[in-house]
Order: structure tokens, then C-alpha cells, then sequence
């Protein structure tokens, strides 16, 4: 690769605004803190995360600093949508959340190229507080709104008193109108017969099954017809219920909490990189999503506060590359 990989241990809004230039990401895919309101510990029973909010000093240095604007870091929209939410939500637990993340999406903004994207990870607690705040930040003319992707799994047990609650929300946004997105690679097996849902399945001349699928009328009143091909797969649609979270006995398990599955961050990578850009994880935990990038040919940078997350994706990384690969990553622990 043209440059070496990053690993930084550190505070990301630190590292994001001293370390990361101007439109110098492709793609970042962030899995932050969920308001969960839990402590979070990893193998080792060492605290791995926190993802407990209180209104402190730090919470209201960071409001002060959003709703004043004074370095130009923020959106004037996102400004005045904080600004907003203080009455609704009151200055608490989930206002210091959503504060403390709106600082580092407002730089994720600046770091992406006009060509790149952003997948952020959430659960529905919060995925509709920060959907306001992505519609804020990312309002460029021809920039905005991708996908709300479900992704679908089961494990665990069941509530009494609810539906269960097994899916997580991933929102795919662009930088502008020139977002790159390869549908191409990342399709998946089109299923044929009785488990396949609409149109014909029908045999070509050529000997290649496919399936012929109504659309709709053009202008004119003619009924449109599309041909899908088998043999080519198809493009995901944006609920995703062919990768499942990963299990007890998983071999890709770490013991790292909130750990997601390779298959996962593959299909994100791929679709949202080329081979040689560079994919930011700014809240990369146990680096599965680094991981990925390295297996798909791409630069990467990834960032974490715990200095555990940090020592785990350096083992990770050696386990699956081997030791050269340290060559080609450089790490810092900014202060």
C-alpha cells in the first residue's frame, strides 16, 4: 500500500482534529457507544468501555463549544438542532450523548473526501436522535440520506414484555452526490424456486436461468419487465438477515464486547472503498472493521480510547497477517 496503516490510542476527538487532514478518508464506519447505560468489560474482566452518560463539566464544555461555534468545527444546522433538543431532552444523560458524538461526526465530516461515505452503527434507543443529527451534518447539495440499513440476527433470550429486540440500525450517508458505491462487490446469491418472492423464473436461449419481474407502466401505459440473472446475485437490500451476530462459540469471538462479525464490515467495505482508499474506524474496538479493509486491499486508520482494544487488534492483526504486518502500521498514542 502507497501508506502505512494508522493505529492510534487515544481520545478519536482528539486524534480526528490534530492528526487526521482535511478529505483524507474514503470511508468511515463507526460502531459508537449506544446510550446503553452499561459498563462494558472484555475477557480480561478489565473495563473495556463506558457507555454511561452524566451532564458534567466536559458535557457543557462541549455544548458551549457546538453552540458557539467559535473555531467554525460545526455545522450551523447541527448548532441549532442541539440547541433545540435541550428543551425536549433537558441536560441530562442523553443530551451529554448526543453532544459528545455530534463533535466527532462534525469532524468525520471534514476528514471525508467528496467522494466518500459514512456507515454509523446503532440500536434503536437512540438511531432516530442521531438521524437528526446526520441530517444536520451531512446537508451538502447532493450529499445526504443513503440507506437505513437492519441488520437482522438472533440470539439471546426473549422479553415478556416486548417483541424481541434483534436488530441494530446502520445509516449510510454521503459526503455529496459523487459518493462512491460499488453494488457490484458486494452481491449476494439470488435464491431460485419456491424460496425466491415475485416474477418468473424462466430459462434463456443460452441456457441461463433468470428471473423476469414486473415493474412498472411507463408514460405510455407499456408494462416494464426486468430480467435478473441467477448466476450474477444480486445487490443486498437494506435489511440484512443473512449475517447473524456472532455466537458463543464462534471462532472469530475475541471476548471483546459489542464484537461484530467480519462478513458484516466486508460487505460495508467493499461496497463503500476501493482497493488503495483509506477506511477510517474511529471507534475501532477489537479492529474487525480494519481487518476487513486489510483483507480488501485498503488503507486504514483506526482509533480507540482503551489501551486493551488497541493490544487486541495488534494481536488480531498479527494472528491473521503475521508479524510483517507491523511493518506497515504505525501507532501512536497521542497525549
Amino acid at each position: 500500500m502507497a501508506e502505512r496503516n494508522r493505529l492510534f490510542c487515544g481520545d478519536n476527538l482528539e486524534v480526528l482534529r490534530n492528526h487526521l487532514a482535511d478529505e483524507s478518508v474514503d470511508l468511515c464506519y463507526i460502531d459508537p457507544p449506544f446510550h446503553s447505560r452499561r459498563n462494558y468489560q472484555a475477557r480480561t474482566r478489565v473495563r473495556a468501555f463506558t457507555d454511561t452518560w452524566t451532564w458534567d463539566e466536559t458535557a457543557q464544555a462541549g455544548f458551549d463549544a457546538i453552540l458557539g461555534n467559535a473555531a467554525g468545527r460545526h455545522p450551523p444546522k447541527m448548532a441549532r438542532l442541539i440547541a433545540g433538543l435541550e428543551p425536549v431532552v433537558g441536560r441530562g444523560s442523553l443530551l451529554a450523548y448526543l453532544v459528545n458524538t455530534a463533535q466527532r461526526l462534525s469532524e468525520i465530516d471534514r476528514v471525508l473526501r467528496p467522494t466518500g461515505g459514512l456507515f454509523l452503527h446503532c440500536d434503536p434507543g437512540a438511531s432516530h436522535y442521531l438521524k437528526l443529527l446526520l441530517d444536520s451534518i451531512f446537508c451538502a447539495p447532493g450529499g445526504g440520506f443513503r440507506n437505513e440499513i437492519v441488520w437482522c440476527y438472533s440470539h439471546g433470550g426473549r422479553s415478556r414484555r416486548w417483541f424481541g429486540r434483534k436488530h441494530d440500525i446502520i445509516f449510510y450517508y454521503g459526503k455529496s452526490d459523487r459518493c462512491h458505491f460499488d453494488a457490484g462487490a458486494v452481491r449476494v446469491e439470488m435464491r431460485s424456486g419456491r424460496r425466491s418472492f415475485g416474477g418468473k423464473l424462466l430459462t434463456g436461449a443460452d441456457g441461463r436461468e433468470y428471473r423476469l419481474v414486473y415493474g412498472t407502466r411507463n408514460s405510455h401505459g407499456v408494462a416494464r419487465y426486468y430480467k435478473y440473472y441467477l448466476d450474477e446475485g444480486k445487490v443486498p437490500e437494506d435489511w440484512w438477515a443473512d449475517i447473524n451476530s456472532l455466537q458463543a462459540s464462534s471462532a472469530e469471538r475475541t471476548g471483546y464486547p459489542t464484537q461484530k462479525p467480519e462478513a458484516l464490515l466486508r460487505r460495508i467495505v467493499g461496497a463503500g472503498s476501493r482497493p488503495g482508499d483509506t477506511v477510517l474506524d474511529a471507534y475501532c474496538g477489537c479492529g474487525t472493521t480494519l481487518l476487513a479493509a486489510e483483507r480488501g486491499g485498503r488503507s486504514w486508520i483506526g482509533i480507540d480510547l482503551a489501551p486493551q482494544a488497541i493490544a487486541l487488534t495488534i494481536e488480531r492483526l498479527q494472528s491473521a497477517f503475521g508479524s510483517e504486518v507491523m511493518g506497515r502500521i504505525a501507532v501512536s498514542r497521542p497525549q
